[in-house]
């Protein structure tokens, strides 16, 4: 039998809502559960600007912030599963403790 992930102390809840990248990030899972890093970062660089102009620059810097920083911190908690041969971002088993703080976030309208 599988062995459960623990649920997520409230210190760490707030220590993973504490950045906008994963802050944002974590709102667009909680409306696709499944991305890649290319498409999250893309969304993410548009809610950052609050604009649907794109800056090539900000959706690399947002991707790279992603694959070096977020994505592990993330994964390493159990809030998302990382893929990263194939880039493919998923929610995972703690998501859900996340999930009360993510829903009320409203992302800027693009």
């Amino acid at each position: 039998m599988p062995v459960q992930p623990e649920s997520l102390e409230r210190e760490t809840v707030y220590s993973l809502l504490a950045d906008r990248v994963r802050e944002y990030l974590l709102c667009h899972l909680s409306t696709v559960d499944r991305t890649t890093v290319p498409d999250a970062a893309e969304r993410l660089a548009v809610w950052s600007r609050e604009t649907s102009e794109l800056c090539v620059r900000e959706r690399d810097g947002i991707a790279i912030q992603l694959v070096h920083n977020h994505l592990p911190r993330l994964a390493e908690h159990d809030v998302v599963v990382y893929d990263r041969s194939s880039d493919a971002v998923a929610t995972g088993p703690n998501f859900a403790d996340l999930e009360p703080y993510v829903d009320p976030l409203e992302p800027p309208r693009v």
